[in-house]
This record gives structure tokens, C-alpha cells and sequence, in this order.
């Protein structure tokens, strides 16, 4: 069994060591950003969020809204280990629905999840794979990812394509998307246990700078669940898309 409460001081540990050793002063920024996803789960509302965003970028250390994470070698290092903490939002609260069976199912909390992940630079793009857990202890489970991003800059504007594949052990796609034998006896849902599938992702993300300080993001991305979880009952579809607006004043 993992003990998620050694996993969590280790990452913070790590992160914390390598902050401590880094005397390059960061850039900071602080806005706002408007993000939206479609229904994820039956008769649920689209789900539009509006929140100020703090960001912290220097050689070892970035914070970006609800991310956080310490590279081990400086920014630009042509391969780097990144230990990353972030928020996972995605719930379920049943009560938001209107559907009468997915109101008698078991709230899904969101958690935060840790990890390591390798980097590797070279001219056609980022590569990056890692893995991580929940370290919230909402559903212990374990996810892998690997991903390809092309970084486009100029001199006040940039976008980045990406493309990834997301790998999920059971424990999260249960927490996510099945129906435990408790839950179908409530609600008359078929029961579902979800084994360890995947999804892949294509995203773009961009930003312009309207002045010397203030910048302007946006980006969009597409999601397919894969495997057995596109059966789950509970879901309003396997495919999805998601945007979000934000303005920041770099300082």
C-alpha cells in the first residue's frame, strides 16, 4: 500500500531543497482566468470557472494557477527530472445533476496529484513521461503520461501545439466513472468497475502580450476516453473539449 503521507512529504521535500538552492529571481504575474468544460457526466451542467491565477517562473521553480513544480537542472537543460504537484478538479457532485440515478450515486472529491516526470529537449519539440499518485487520498490510484509539445515564440506572441496519451490504473477510473454494487442497487445503474484504460489529449495553448506587461492566454484542448470507460453509464460522452481566457500582469 502506498503511504501517500511519506510520498507527499518527499516530493515537497525535494522541491523544497532544490527552491532553497536557487538564487535566480523569477518572473511573477497575477490575473485572472476563465476556463470551460461541457458536461461530463449525465443531465450535469457545463462546468465554467473563474478564478485569479498566480504565476512564479524562474531556472528551477514554476507555480502556474493550481501547478506547482522544481525542475532538478535549470530551465532550457537539454534533458531535466521535474517533480510536479497539482490540483485535480474534476467531481462529481450528484446533486448538480437532474438525471434521478445519478443523484443517488456517491460523491466524487477532487484530490491532488503528485509525480516525476522526465523531459528531453531536442528541434522538433518537447518530450516528456512521467507518473504520479493521489496524494489526497481520495482514490489512490496511480497514472502514467507521456506527451509532445512544440514551443512557437516571437517577439510578443507564441503558441504551443501539443498531443499526449494519458494512462490511468483502475483506481482512478472507478473513482471517476464506475458504478460500485452499492451505487446500482440506489439508482437502478447498471453496475460498472473500470479497469486501467486511457485517453488522448490534442491541446493549443497561446499567448500575446497587449502591452509591455500585459498578457493574454487562451487555450483549448480535445480529450477521448479510451477502452472500457467509454461504457461507463455515467458519462455523457467520451469525447470532450475545454477552453479557458485568462489576462495576467507580468511583472
Amino acid at each position: 500500500m502506498v503511504n501517500h503521507s511519506n510520498a507527499l512529504r518527499i516530493v515537497l521535500g525535494t522541491m523544497l531543497a532544490v527552491l532553497g538552492n536557487s538564487a535566480v529571481a523569477g518572473q511573477v504575474s497575477l490575473g485572472a482566468m476563465t476556463s470551460y468544460s461541457p458536461e461530463v457526466y449525465r443531465d450535469t451542467d457545463a462546468n465554467v470557472v473563474a478564478i485569479p491565477v498566480i504565476g512564479y517562473e524562474s531556472e528551477h521553480v514554476f507555480l502556474r494557477g493550481f501547478s506547482a513544480g522544481v525542475r532538478l537542472f535549470p530551465i532550457g537543460t537539454p534533458t531535466n527530472v521535474i517533480f510536479r504537484l497539482a490540483y485535480d478538479p474534476r467531481t462529481l457532485k450528484p446533486s448538480d445533476s437532474e438525471d434521478v440515478q445519478i443523484q443517488q450515486l456517491d460523491e466524487r472529491e477532487a484530490s491532488v496529484l503528485g509525480g516525476v516526470s522526465y523531459q528531453m529537449l531536442s528541434q522538433v519539440g518537447v518530450f516528456e513521461v512521467g507518473a504520479g499518485t493521489d496524494l489526497g487520498n481520495k482514490h489512490n490510484g496511480l497514472y502514467a503520461e507521456a506527451s509532445w509539445r512544440l514551443p512557437i515564440r516571437m517577439n510578443r506572441f507564441g503558441i504551443t501545439p501539443q498531443i499526449g496519451y494519458s494512462y490511468n490504473s483502475d483506481k482512478i477510473n472507478n473513482h471517476l466513472y464506475g458504478v460500485s454494487k452499492a451505487e446500482s442497487l440506489r439508482s437502478g445503474l447498471d453496475e460498472f468497475e473500470a479497469g486501467w484504460d486511457g485517453q488522448y489529449f490534442v491541446g493549443l495553448s497561446g499567448y500575446v502580450f497587449l502591452t509591455e506587461s500585459l498578457r493574454l492566454n487562451a487555450s483549448v484542448r480535445y480529450t477521448n476516453l479510451q477502452g472500457d470507460i467509454e461504457n461507463s453509464p455515467i458519462i455523457a460522452a467520451s469525447v470532450s473539449s475545454m477552453g479557458a481566457l485568462g489576462i495576467s500582469y507580468v511583472f
